[in-house]
């Protein structure tokens, strides 16, 4: 759920407002809604330990005839809002704003789900920066399959038809199956995108792997130390790229010889797949052979309907979910569900 938090304060300016919000480490920015004339729109963004998802946006605007009514003949307000997807981060700094504008110009407020003068509850944390860090390239590659099965092209009508009959072969026809096989090879990136992702995350917080960092004798070349110095790099960037996130074999070496964490024990589960039950290592071991055809050989594979396009997207999902189960089972800290509020705990007063 959003949360909307506006502060009406009796008597101050526009100017003092917006200062406030600066001196918060607000940044101003563009608004896509329809505010009052002379509004300001600013938005916090914590990147450090992977504290913001969102972020928290501000705007300071006129108010309505109804709301100084309402408000102590309030001229300008303070208007937040955190988004569904926020973390504890942006709602513990929505709150923040909130309460220090309150104490230096003060007035009143109403939080859209809990009431006037009362902050968002908020408990405790259960994730920490590698978990947030992780969950974030979750959502994102999740977010992102599931896109693209839904904009999977449906069979051509007429061809479709045929491939249950003795013209199986004119099927193959149909162009949808053409662009089946072109999005192989974005099924093994989302694959690439969140091991290596979630591997640089782990490598930056685990104690272990920095101390083997410093053991390392490897020459880095000056154009990568250029990148590091210059921020557009990391060394975790640098260890990644060691290895090739692209086959079983590299990911599961990544991951065994710096975070201890057996890539190959989760993947020679058998888990279900549609109707079938499969070894997770076969069939992605056949994905990327698949892929390799497709990217090398500009092979295709006309047989592949779209039911099959879908799996291949599911086989992806299932994957990465298995392997983030298993993560937060090994560190006992959970990564995709997460309680954000303590609905135990009353909403409280300043």
């Amino acid at each position: 759920m959003s949360i909307e938090i506006v502060l009406y304060p009796p008597s101050v300016t526009r100017s003092s407002l917006c200062d406030h919000l600066r001196t918060s480490n607000f940044q101003p920015t563009k608004h896509l809604w329809n505010w009052p004339a002379g509004s300001k729109h600013f938005h916090w963004f914590e990147p450090v330990d992977y504290t913001s998802f969102d972020g928290v946006e501000a705007t300071v605007y006129l108010t309505s005839e109804k709301e100084r009514k309402n408000f102590s003949q309030s001229t300008w307000a303070l208007h937040t809002r955190t988004r569904a997807s926020a973390s504890i981060g942006d709602k513990n700094k929505q709150n923040e704003v909130i309460r220090s504008a309150r104490r230096r110009f003060g007035g009143s407020f109403t939080n859209d789900w809990y009431g006037t003068n009362r902050y968002t509850p908020i408990g405790p944390d259960p994730r920490d920066a590698v978990a947030r860090g992780i969950y974030l390239s979750y959502e994102y590659v999740s977010e992102r399959i599931s896109a693209v099965k839904y904009a999977l092209p449906e069979p051509n009508e007429t061809f479709e038809k045929l491939a249950e009959t003795d013209l199986e072969p004119l099927s193959r026809l149909d162009p949808a199956r053409v662009v089946y096989n072109a999005l192989v090879p974005f099924a093994v990136a989302a694959l690439e995108h969140f091991f290596s992702n979630s591997f640089k995350i782990l490598l930056q917080y685990d104690k272990n792997a920095q101390t083997n960092l410093l053991d390392q004798n490897r020459k880095v070349d000056i154009a990568n130390v250029v990148a590091i110095r210059d921020g557009s790099k990391s060394l975790e960037d640098i260890v990644a790229n060691w290895y090739s996130f692209q086959s079983i074999a590299g990911i599961h070496k990544a991951y065994n010889e710096w975070l201890n964490v057996d890539v190959w024990s989760i993947l020679r589960k058998r888990k279900r797949l549609g109707d079938r039950l499969p070894r997770l290592e076969d069939e992605l071991t056949r994905l990327i052979e698949f892929r390799h055809g497709v990217v090398h050989r500009f092979d295709l594979n006309l047989r592949l309907r779209k039911d099959s396009s879908e799996e291949i997207f599911d086989l992806v999902a299932l994957v990465i979910d298995e392997f983030t189960g298993h993560l937060e089972s090994l560190r006992g800290i959970p990564i995709r569900d997460a309680t954000i509020f303590d609905t135990r705990t009353r909403a409280g007063k300043d």
